[in-house]
């Protein structure tokens, strides 16, 4: 039972490097035959992977995207680094309920409780040794960015109420194309439909935001990096 667990382990492992492998190819890298492959991967199946499989010369297998998300196989190195930066991040900025760094905290809880006890052991200690600045900077929430993610990757135009550095409100139309993360501060980079220019927005000042459905041309931008238009009017923000 041992060596069919190491070896699904093993398999999972291969098969999350997102790429599509050979049946040849992974009955050799796992030292095992073509029936004892198949048999794996049906097994894989059971436990909710959706693993593709194409027959025929040239076939190949491939771990497809879920409806509900499995359990992830991580080397130590990995799993280290996922449960510090997700520490990192709650640790950071004071947090609110629904926000990134609230997401972080109840993610790091989740990942820590199924850890083996030698990297659980090693995960507390680095914790506990780090020390991350705790400053009053908005906490976002992670719903919002990733809608902001999908919109920009679909050219789409996303509509909005901002709430400028002087409490005023204004309704915002814009092509979003980036966002940046600098000085623990999330920021919109896009053109501004209204002002017809680029602008940057603080994320945290964006309410009422809603993907319109419309989509946008694809458009020159005005720098090779948001980050640096950004550091270049910082002020203004």
């Amino acid at each position: 039972m041992a060596d069919v667990t190491k070896r699904m382990l093993d398999l999972l492992a291969a098969l999350q490097a997102g790429r599509a492998f050979s049946g040849e190819e992974l009955a050799t890298r796992l030292d095992v035959s073509p029936r004892t492959l198949r048999r794996d991967v049906e097994r894989l199946r059971g436990y909710g992977y959706p693993v593709h499989a194409r027959p025929g010369p040239g076939g190949s297998y491939q771990l497809g995207a879920g409806r509900r998300m499995p359990p992830l196989v991580l080397d130590d190195e990995e799993a280290v680094a996922t449960v510090v930066s997700l520490a990192v991040l709650a640790a950071a900025t004071y947090s609110h309920p629904g926000g990134l760094n609230d997401a972080a905290d109840r993610a790091y809880g989740k990942i820590d409780d199924l850890l083996p006890r030698r990297l659980r052991t090693r995960v507390a200690a680095l914790r506990a040794s780090i020390e991350a600045e705790r400053r009053p900077f908005p906490d976002i929430a992670a719903e919002a960015l990733g809608e902001i993610a999908e919109a920009a990757a679909a050219e789409e135009i996303i509509v909005f109420d901002y709430i400028d550095a002087h409490g005023a409100s204004t309704q915002r139309r814009i092509e979003a194309h980036r966002q940046v993360h600098i000085d623990r501060r999330w920021y919109v980079f896009g053109w501004d439909l209204n002002r017809e220019d680029w602008r940057i927005f603080r994320t945290d000042r964006l309410k009422n935001m809603r993907r319109t459905g419309r989509h946008y041309a694809p458009r020159s931008l005005p720098t090779d990096w948001a980050l640096a238009y950004l550091r270049a009017g910082l002020g203004d923000f």
